[in-house]
């Protein structure tokens, strides 16, 4: 029944506006209160813009693999989301989940990692498959390593 209810709320014309209005208040709570609307892992990855060298902060969902975490750059089957595009120029970040900040290094995943981890993203949420048809494009998926004490992972 889960599956069945997140495919069909993926499906929905109304979800993609919902989710733009819900994108920013998951914004200010996980940034104020290290918390969320959405029922799925939700953390706030903030990247440094590219071109303007500003923090940005996006509340992703994810997957945990031991102390990494894993984000897929789906964007709804539309463009590559900028954090994505500012994780292929700088790849340090920063995670924040429920209070704690951490600081982290992105890689791009393997082919081979790439369809263990889309495999896992799709069980929690199916529409992810239509969301990469849709895409027309390659969909990233990020592993983020916790930074050492010294920046380095």
């Amino acid at each position: 029944m889960y599956r069945a209810l997140t495919r069909w709320i993926g499906s929905q014309r109304w979800l993609l506006p919902a989710a733009t209005l819900v994108g920013p208040v998951d914004r200010f709570l996980l940034r104020k209160f290290g918390r969320r609307i959405t029922p799925f892992p939700t953390l706030l990855l903030t990247t440094v813009g590219r071109t303007s060298g500003q923090t940005f902060g996006a509340p992703l969902w994810y997957l945990q693999d031991g102390s990494d975490l894993t984000v897929i750059a789906s964007n709804f089957g539309r463009g590559e989301p900028d954090w994505s595009r500012n994780l292929r120029v700088n790849s340090t970040c920063t995670v924040k989940i429920r209070r704690h900040t951490t600081a982290h290094r992105a890689r791009l995943a393997s082919d081979s990692e790439w369809e263990q981890y889309f495999a896992r993203f799709a069980d929690f949420y199916p529409t992810y498959r239509d969301y990469v048809a849709r895409a027309g494009r390659e969909v990233p998926i990020w592993v983020l390593a916790s930074a050492g004490a010294d920046g380095s992972s």
